[in-house]
């Protein structure tokens, strides 16, 4: 069946892979891109690249605006979200213009304006999949009175802010399908989904003296972002047809 996809964070790795897959899989669909750097090689003709930088709240307005005007221009509607925009960088709390840590705009604030952007242009029966880390967030050690780690940074705090927040906003929408104001007929999925361990080039954003490290790990223990992007769509699909 022919999609019509968008992948924010396709530039590389499993997003990119996810992007291959779905284009190679039917000639009909059409699958955007959405990062910061254009891919070199881009395999498939049913693929485009629209830039964003998805730790601007402001550019990801601006940018589902244009895409939703686009869909609607061509009488389509939006069939597949998949966000697996991250990084791995150690640095300390790096605040954005808009007082947010990139890593958690990254990680979970652009994610949840993405949904909600974008969730009105939806098909009855999309499918969103967040690609992060849906084992082993701990609620137990949240600071609820701190959700944005103004005063409570630390990279732990930050990982697990985002795996409970994205874990809670997956179960928030899929609800809404189910409750008061559910729109008639929709059936929409969503997903977060744990990757493990995968070949991709995120360990570039180690510190110097860890590439090395990151880098073996992967090479040893990575599955390839192709392989990934197979399990990852096959169990979206499992999902879906268990309703």
């Amino acid at each position: 069946m022919a999609l019509r996809a968008l992948v924010v964070g396709g530039t590389s790795g499993v997003g990119f892979g996810i992007a291959c897959r779905l284009a190679s899989e039917n000639s009909a669909s059409m699958v955007t891109i959405g990062g910061r750097t254009k891919p070199q090689n881009i395999p498939h003709p049913n693929i485009d690249f629209r830039p964003l930088d998805a730790t601007s709240m402001k550019q990801i307005k601006q940018y589902t605006d244009a895409f939703k005007s686009s869909l609607q221009s061509q009488s389509q509607t939006l069939d597949l979200l998949v966000m697996s925009q991250g990084t791995m960088t150690m640095a300390g709390r790096t605040e954005t213009p808009e007082g947010i840590d990139s890593k958690m705009a990254l990680h979970y604030y652009g994610k949840q304006l993405l949904i909600r952007e974008l969730l009105p242009a939806m098909s009855d029966d999309a499918k969103v999949v967040i690609v992060y880390d849906a084992v082993y967030g701990n609620p137990d050690k949240m600071v609820w009175e701190d959700l944005g780690l103004k005063t409570h940074f630390s990279l732990s705090n930050a990982a697990n802010h985002c795996m409970v927040m994205n874990d809670a906003m997956v179960q928030y929408f899929a609800a809404r399908q189910k409750g008061d104001g559910a729109e008639e007929g929709a059936r929409r999925h969503f997903v977060h989904a744990w990757p493990g361990g995968v070949n991709t080039g995120l360990w570039r954003d180690l510190p110097i003296y860890m590439k090395p490290v990151g880098w073996a790990a992967l090479q040893v223990f990575g599955v390839s972002p192709e392989k990934c992007a197979t399990r990852l769509l096959a169990g979206t699909t499992r999902a879906r047809l268990r309703g």
